[in-house]
């Protein structure tokens, strides 16, 4: 993708600032989505409080942030003439492989977030439930698409396709840990931001090294579903029964799994490869990436920040 030169009123439109823009956009149109369904229930005469619990806004509610993703990425290759193929990228077959084994590695790492729900609770935090639509019968295939698929597609193209597209002037630790930052914040729920945080930055990892964000969706997509799969069969939690087996190999595929990521990074001399970025030989322009975003994280600050108040009672 040839670099942008003209100005215009976001100034000289670098890489690095469109990636932010994805992060901006995103978020607007999200939050424009909601705010959509909300009046076109009320022009229907429906109540969304009294909707809230049924199936089909359910079902609504987990759509909006996938169509908002679509819109955005839809605007990007329209605008940037991008191939959608070059965003995506394809890698060996061996980083699927590093891929699974990172995602039941990072089971071993939900205690992080447990206990940090649980300091928030002793100072009088009260979490709210995210609910889901109904998993009896053959729904739990309807909810797997929805709610697991994706989402797993259009956040993996928005923060590990398009957002990492202007992120190589990081680095490869710095543009992981970025992206895996933005991902939690963007989410706005404070009881998980540890856990994303720590899937987001993982995924960023993989999608560098490997140039493809297909190794992350498959990765973003088990996560979602077994947490789908967990509660369809009654558990909100692993079963005390298989805990201790299960957090002993999830534990050894971490430490596999990182390991391969510290030497596979080791091996590169230069930056990793990722579908597109910083053109060579130009100065970064890691503040346009900030300008760009800037929007896009004051919105979801906002949501984040409103949520914890509520969490304590305000």
């Amino acid at each position: 993708m040839e670099r942008n030169t003209g100005s215009n009123l976001l100034g000289r439109l670098t890489p690095e600032k469109k990636s932010g823009l994805v992060y901006s956009g995103a978020a607007v149109a999200s939050l424009l989505l909601s705010f959509v369904l909300v009046v076109a229930l009320s022009l229907a005469g429906v109540d969304p409080a009294e909707a809230a619990h049924a199936d089909w806004y359910l079902y609504l509610s987990f759509l909006l942030a996938p169509v908002a993703f679509a819109i955005v990425a839809a605007v990007w290759f329209v605008r940037t003439k991008d191939s959608p193929k070059a965003v995506v990228g394809k890698c060996r077959a061996k980083y699927f492989l590093l891929a699974v084994l990172l995602q039941i590695g990072l089971l071993s790492l939900s205690e992080v977030n447990t206990q940090f729900i649980s300091f928030l609770e002793r100072i009088g935090y009260v979490p709210s439930e995210v609910e889901i639509p109904s998993l009896d019968g053959g729904k739990v295939i309807g909810v797997l698409i929805a709610v697991a698929l994706l989402p797993a597609i259009g956040e993996e193209l928005i923060f590990r396709g398009l957002l990492l597209k202007g992120m190589k002037s990081f680095g490869l630790v710095g543009a992981a840990l970025l992206c895996g930052a933005l991902f939690s914040l963007f989410h706005q729920n404070p009881v998980q931001t540890v856990y994303q945080f720590i899937c987001g930055a993982a995924f960023a990892f993989v999608a560098l090294l490997s140039g493809s964000i297909l190794p992350t969706i498959l990765s973003h997509f088990i996560n979602n579903a077994a947490i789908i799969l967990l509660a369809k069969f009654g558990y909100s939690e692993i079963p005390a029964a298989a805990a201790v087996p299960v957090m002993v190999v999830s534990v050894l595929c971490l430490i596999g799994s990182v390991v391969w990521i510290v030497l596979e990074a080791l091996k590169r001399k230069k930056a990793p490869p990722t579908a597109g970025g910083t053109d060579e030989g130009e100065a970064p322009d890691r503040k346009g990436f900030f300008f760009g975003a800037a929007l896009g994280i004051a919105l979801c600050a906002v949501v984040w920040l409103s949520g914890l108040f509520t969490g304590f009672g305000g």
